[in-house]
Order: structure tokens, then sequence, then C-alpha cells
């Protein structure tokens, strides 16, 4: 999926932290720079977000401006992770999954969408290494330990864009 920024901004208050920012995204990338020059801003922008004050964010040529992150096809990792306390792991990583419409995740009845919902985060949790944690609330777990079940939160709907904000933060 190519992602192309045009002449995007973005004030707060006074205070512009993009200027005429242009960005052509088609392949993995890493963006870097210091403390305060706008990284997440941008980041929470492309995730939809945070709405750009002038300039476009399009994917695959669609204008995404004002779509909610819901209806895109990008998971965002937040560099505090965004777990919710009162959900175990299980239901942190299956959070998305329960959003959609069952025909969206190939099933017809709603114990067929259980099962494709259980199925889909034990092979999350077997890709982060956290198989048996499924119980367990997200406030016992480690830092590195919240950070793979947001990583694993942010696969299990199999985005097109997967955006990491700090990942190597714990």
């Amino acid at each position: 999926m190519s992602i192309v920024i045009e002449n995007l901004c973005k004030s707060f208050g006074t205070h512009a932290v993009l200027q005429s920012f242009c960005w052509t995204v088609d392949r993995p990338m890493v963006l870097m720079g210091a403390s305060g020059c706008g990284k997440t801003t941008l980041l929470r922008i492309i995730g939809g977000f945070e709405m750009p004050s002038e300039g476009e964010v399009l994917f695959e040529g669609r204008d995404m401006t004002g779509i909610p992150p819901y209806k895109r096809r990008i998971n965002t990792v937040f560099q505090k992770y965004a777990l919710f306390n009162h959900l175990n792991v299980f239901d942190n990583i299956a959070f998305g999954l329960n959003l959609k419409a069952p025909e969206a995740l190939g099933v017809k009845t709603r114990a067929q969408k259980k099962e494709e919902i259980a199925r889909r985060v034990q092979r999350m949790l077997k890709l982060v290494k956290m198989e048996g944690y499924e119980k367990r609330s997200v406030n016992a777990l480690s830092g590195g330990q919240q950070q793979r079940i947001a990583i694993a939160r942010a696969l299990v709907n199999e985005p097109e864009v997967l955006v990491l904000d700090e990942p190597l933060g714990a």
C-alpha cells in the first residue's frame, strides 16, 4: 500500500508542528528525528487519530482525511500501548476482531465468529511468545510483555499498514 502525504500542516494553537510536509511511503520506512519534531503527530494523522490543519493523506490515491481510524486498513502501536486495563490479555488482542462484522472475518454464525476470533488470538499469542497469558490482567505484565500484547492486538486485524510509535521503548 502506498501512502502519499501532500502539503501537510498541523498546528496546535500558534505552534506549527508540521509545515508543508510531503512524503511518499511505498515500502517499510523508519521515521527518525529529534524529540518534539512532529513524528508522533505525523503518525497520529496517518492513523486518523489527529486531523491535519491543511493537506492530504492519500492511501492508494484515496484521500483519507476525515476517515476515522476504524475504517482504515491501518493499525497503530502507540508509544504508551493504549491497552485496556479492564480487559484481560485475550480480550485486549480480540478487541478489534469483536468490532468487525462476522462476514469480514469470513464466518457465518456467532459460534463460528467466536471460534475464528479464538484461533486468530491464539496465533498472535504464539507469534509474540505469550501463549498461556490469555487470562492475565494487562496490569500484571511487564512493560515488554505489554508491548508484545499491543503488537499482537495491532497485527490480529491483518492491517495493510502497521505504524509503530517508538517500538523499542520497552
